[in-house]
Parts: structure tokens; sequence; C-alpha cells
């Protein structure tokens, strides 16, 4: 990396000009009038013949879509990409993962290994498609460290994949190019997060082993105001910039005016600020929108598959049944894929969301109804920014509607723009593992003097700082597994709830608080959580959803209330997944000391083992998930194309492509039959 280069920062951030590019565009969308489009670089919209226009539609026409002709700003922002990195601040309709992939089509040659970090699995899904059809051609494709590295790869990776393995093989190769997406996510909201959410400390660490690695460095977000690199120090171009080629009217509802009485079924997004926040609500969402006997029809297979897997009475079912979505972090990853494939197809008009679908998922909708507030005007605009997107083949003017006037004191700021402080660019120090991962130091002797006498604890046990490092775990859970003798209490018993209990006192918070009674209604229960533990362990012996539901009705909810059965269920997604990215971790603490006593005690070398499947399942299964594919049939998929070592996401997208029709015709899940029509 060249630490010489002369710095510059480009600022576009005048708010008058934005108000008048979008008065502009109003004037064009509404009365066809083209006279300022160009003076506010909006010419991308009007189709004329003159030189001017020509010229411009040649030399700025995009390689990847070569419907789009590409505005000033970004062209501008490839050409200080092929000479410098970049950190690039824009609102959400600008394009910025799309000006990446345009970046490397013209680089092609010389770009042989491209790293993209993305937050989410969802947002990971959504560009690896994008990746796949433009690149499958030129590069390997993969998403899982296991996969196989060749001559030229692209890496997508969530920083919860880019594992210890990921980041030795990152060592053995030259990375061409690194792109950081929604680099905000690197930052933490508060000094509890940081202690409680461990995937916010392994991402910074990530971004810190990538970026002093990295040959070029792009890094994205939106509404960012500011950044420093305050330990990185890197060269790097700031670009900050406030252009949206959109127009959308903003619609406030009156005290006594009700959202639902917006509700079009007519290709709209509704945004509520947590799954619960949901659940509240679809009881009236359900009396106001009637069933529809199209849709009963349309997806008969999918609403048997669910009575019968999950429950009649389970929510997904009453709302597929009225043409809505749900999306959700809770949502499974096949009901997720299925719904944005629905509703990018305008088969399901309305789809109930939180940031899980609205944190750059490209599900283009001319209509909003923000139902609560996102609580911060980045937030906010970060929704608004989803709607009207640019489309130059039919530009509408898009439409928000806003529940109650309050959300709207959040964006009466300047835009509500904010400046990021990267946690691992700070000194500040909050937990201990920050100095474990990042590199941290304190600056108070008292503190480095207790944390030497932690870690000469540890080390008399026989583990070191590498080991944690090297397993990822956490410092003060490590420090509480070794001075508890969690280990040793592991090795007195032999049942497998037993083992549980030990390991959720590992990790607190646990997952009890989706089954505390109160938040159920006239239980046949007397205490204060539900037997939660006991469903943990019908989850990790593969009992179904429905086996443990029908026994939930049968034992406490003798009234078969409903509201109580969706609780129930999503509470069961909520412990599957604390399972899956959380306590599938104990396995990293127990292989710290194994010994001899595991191998005369049979039941827990079974639940080790249980756990490991849990941690790393093989290689294909995680990508037949990430593409949306059934757990119960991924099996199948992987017989039938025959798949029995370690391959790439890329050889497995081309093997059910190849294969499709003969796939559809096979004994599957309706939904994963429509994920695989899709990929």
């Amino acid at each position: 990396m060249d630490n010489n280069l002369e710095i510059f920062e480009y600022r576009y951030m005048d708010n008058t000009i934005k108000k008048n590019r979008e008065k502009a565009l109003k004037n064009y969308l509404l009365n066809e009038e083209t006279d300022e489009l160009q003076f506010y670089d909006l010419n991308m919209y009007y189709k004329d013949n003159t030189i001017s226009s020509i010229i411009l539609s040649q030399t700025n026409r995009s390689v990847v879509n070569k419907d789009i002709i590409l505005n000033r700003y970004q062209m501008e922002i490839l050409n200080i990409l092929n000479d410098n990195n970049l950190f690039l601040s824009a609102p959400t309709s600008f394009g910025k993962t799309f000006l990446m992939l345009e970046f490397i089509k013209r680089n092609e040659k010389k770009l042989n290994n491209i790293i993209f970090i993305i937050p989410t699995l969802a947002l990971m899904n959504e560009l690896l498609k994008k990746i796949y059809n433009l690149f499958s051609d030129t590069y390997n494709i993969c998403i899982n460290s296991s996969e196989e590295i060749k001559e030229k790869n692209i890496f997508v990776f969530v920083p919860e994949r880019s594992d210890r393995e990921f980041l030795e093989k990152t060592k053995e190769i030259k990375i061409d190019f690194l792109i950081f997406d929604e680099i905000y996510k690197l930052q933490a909201s508060s000094s509890n997060e940081i202690k409680t959410d461990d995937r916010l400390i392994y991402m910074n660490k990530v971004y810190l082993d990538l970026v002093n690695k990295a040959e070029k460095i792009a890094l994205l977000g939106p509404y960012i105001n500011n950044v420093t690199f305050g330990k990185t120090k890197l060269n790097i171009v700031k670009y900050y910039t406030n252009f949206m080629p959109v127009y959308n009217k903003m619609l406030i509802l009156a005290n006594e005016e009700s959202w639902l009485d917006f509700i079009k079924l007519e290709h709209q997004l509704i945004y509520f600020s947590s799954p619960g926040a949901i659940y509240k609500n679809i009881e009236s969402i359900l009396q106001k929108i009637p069933e529809d006997e199209k849709y009963i029809e349309m997806y008969e297979r999918e609403i048997r598959y669910l009575e019968k897997s999950v429950s009649a009475d389970w929510y997904v079912v009453s709302l597929l049944k009225r043409g809505i979505g749900i999306h959700h972090g809770k949502t499974p990853m096949y009901l997720r894929k299925f719904y944005e494939n629905e509703y990018n197809k305008n088969n399901i008009k309305v789809l109930l969301c939180t940031n899980t679908l609205m944190e750059g998922i490209n599900t283009p909708t001319n209509s909003l109804i923000v139902v609560d507030d996102p609580k911060s005007a980045f937030k906010l605009n970060n929704l608004i920014g989803r709607v009207g997107r640019l489309n130059l083949e039919n530009p509408t003017i898009g439409e928000i509607i806003i529940s109650n006037e309050s959300i709207l004191s959040n964006i009466n700021d300047s835009s509500g723009w904010f400046d990021l402080n990267i946690l691992a660019e700070d000194d500040e120090i909050n937990d201990e593992d920050e100095i474990i991962y990042l590199n941290k130091k304190y600056d108070d002797i008292n503190k480095q003097k207790k944390l030497e006498e932690k870690i000469d604890v540890l080390n008399s046990s026989g583990v070191t700082i590498n080991d944690i490092v090297g397993h990822n775990l956490q410092f003060n859970k490590t420090y509480q597994y070794i001075t508890n003798k969690v280990y040793d209490d592991l090795c007195r018993n032999n049942q497998i709830i037993d083992f549980v209990k030990i390991g959720l006192k590992l990790f607190k918070p646990g997952p009890g608080y989706h089954f505390k009674t109160e938040r159920y209604k006239d239980l046949n229960y007397e205490y204060e959580y539900l037997p939660y533990k006991y469903y943990l362990v019908d989850l990790l012996l593969n009992k179904t959803y429905k086996q443990i539901v029908d026994s939930f009705n049968a034992k406490y909810n003798l009234s078969g209330n409903k509201e109580n059965i969706n609780l129930f269920i999503d509470s069961l997604y909520e412990l599957n997944n604390f399972i899956k990215f959380k306590f599938s971790k104990f396995v990293n603490y127990i292989e710290l000391h194994k010994d001899d006593s595991i191998s005369s005690n049979k039941q827990l070398q079974q639940f080790i083992g249980i756990l490991s499947n849990y941690k790393s399942l093989d290689t294909a299964y995680k990508i037949l998930d990430d593409l949306g594919i059934n757990e119960e049939d991924s099996r199948k998929i992987l017989e039938f194309l025959n798949i029995t070592n370690i391959i790439s996401t890329s050889v497995v997208i081309k093997l059910i492509r190849q294969n499709k029709d003969l796939l559809l015709q096979q004994d599957l899940t309706p939904f994963t039959k429509n994920n695989i029509s899709n990929i």
C-alpha cells in the first residue's frame, strides 16, 4: 500500500442543489419538463439526439448494464478508484455497490482476488446472485472458508464466516481489491453493545486484518458526514455526496388516520421496528385484508406444506392467503428468499418487514409505510432511500406514508448525516476483547495489571491468548469457563439436558426471554419460563417444529390461543438461531481442554458431536442454505447433483442451473422449488 499518496476530500453536500434537483425531477415526472435535467445531473432521464447527449451516452455507458448511463459523480468515483483507496458516503439510492461491480468489470484482467465483506446474510445473498451472473465465467466464487481457492476468486463473506481458516487463506494470496459494504456496522451504538455483541468485535477484527493487507480498498456507507482512520492511518480519498436521482412525495398521517387504511396491495413495503412490533399488528392486518382465493390457489402447495410441517395456525399461513409476506431476522432463510422472489416478480403485493429487508436488499418499491419510529435520522433516511429507486425506463414518483408526525422529529436536523467512529480505529476501551482482537492497550496501570492477572490464571491452566484468538473466543467467557471449572462440571454429568444447562450459564443473556410466560396469555403453566432448555434439547435431537408445537399446545396452551402459537413458533426459530450462532460456540471452549475424560463419557461425546454439526455444517449444506434451499431438501439435492466433496458456490449454482428442469421434477418442498427456479 502506497503511504505517500496525496489524499483529497470530495464533498458534494449542498442542500439547496439537492432541493432544486428534487424539484427538477418532480417537474419532469409530473409535467415532462426537461429544461433543468441536464443542469442538475439528471440527464440520464432525458433522451434526445443532440451531439452532447450522444457523446455522453457513449463515454458514460455502464459495462455492467448497457442500459445505464453513469452520472458525472459515478464516473468521478470510478476514476478515483483507478489510483486510490476510496471511502464513499452516499445515499441509499446512489448505487454504491453497483459502482464496485462496474469497477471490477472494467478491471477483470488485473484483479485476481476480490473480497466483499457484507454485514448480513440477506445482503450477501442479494449480492451473490449479481456476482454470479456477471463474473461466474471469469472468477471462482466463494462464500465459505472451506471452499477451494483458484487462480481468480471473488469472496463474498459476512464477518461470522470470515473465520480463522479464511483469514489464514488470505495470508497466502494477494488481495487486489477489498470492498467493505455498509461500513457503519463497524460502529458501536453503545458501550453495552461492545460487551454483549461478540460479532461487533470480530467484524472489526476482520476489518483490521484485511485493510492492512489489501492492495486497494473501498469502504461504503450511507449518510456518513465524516470518518477518521486514527489507528490504520489509511491513505484514502473521502467522497461525500447527497446526490439522489429520485423524487418521493411524503404523506404524514393525522392523529385520527390509521396507516391500515393506506395498505394498497400494490407492491408496498410496510416497515416495523422489530418482529415483535409486527406481531402486535398482525391481527389488525388480517381483519383489514380478507383472504383471497387467488393467493390460496396460487400458493396452495406452500400453504399445505406449512400447515403440515409447522402449524395451520402460523401467521405466515394466514398472511400468505392474503398475498402478504413477512421478512425479519427470525424468518427462516428459505422463506426469506421465497418472499424476495415473489415480491420482485410482483406476485406478493405487500411485505411486512424490519431492517433485515430494508438494509440494502434490492426490493424496488414505489410505496412505503413507516409504521414505527426508526429512532434516528440515519435509519429514517435509509428507509426513504428504498423508495422510487432509479428506473430509467419507467421513472415514477415514490410514495412515503409516515404513520405519525413524531417520527419526523428525527429528520429535522441537517438531513440526519452522522459522524462514523469505527471501533477498530478508536483508542477507547470498553471491553477486554478490544485489547485481545483490536490491538488496543490500557493507559490505566491498574486496569492493565488486572488484565495481566487474568492472563496469568489462564496461562497456568494451559490457555494462551493465541488459543483464545485462534478459537474465536471471548476473553471474559474464557476466563469464566476456566475459573468456574466448566469442563470438570461437564465430565461429571452424563445427560444432554445437564450439558445444556451448564452451557447456558456461559452464554448469558440466553434465549430465555422469548419463553417468559408473561409474554403469553392464559397458559396452563405456573413457572416464570417455559421449559426452553428442554426445547433446546429437542432441536438438538432433530425433533420437528410441529412435534414441539403440538406438545406445547397439548400441555400448556390448552385454549389453542393463536397468538400463543405464533409467539411460540417464532421463539423456536429464535432458539434454533441461538444454537447455530451462539451456543454451538460452546464446542470452541470445550476444545481448550479436551482430554481422556471425554473418551469415557459417551453422552458428552455425542453432545460435542451434535454441536459440532451445527457449528461446521458441510460446505455444500451452507451454500444451499444461503441459496434458500429448505434444510430437509439439502441431502436430496446433493445426492441428485452427485456432490460429494468440498466445492465452491459458483460450482453449486452452475450445477443447479444446468439441472434446474430435472430438479424441479423431484420430490422437494414447494419453497425449495420456487427458490431453485430463481437461482
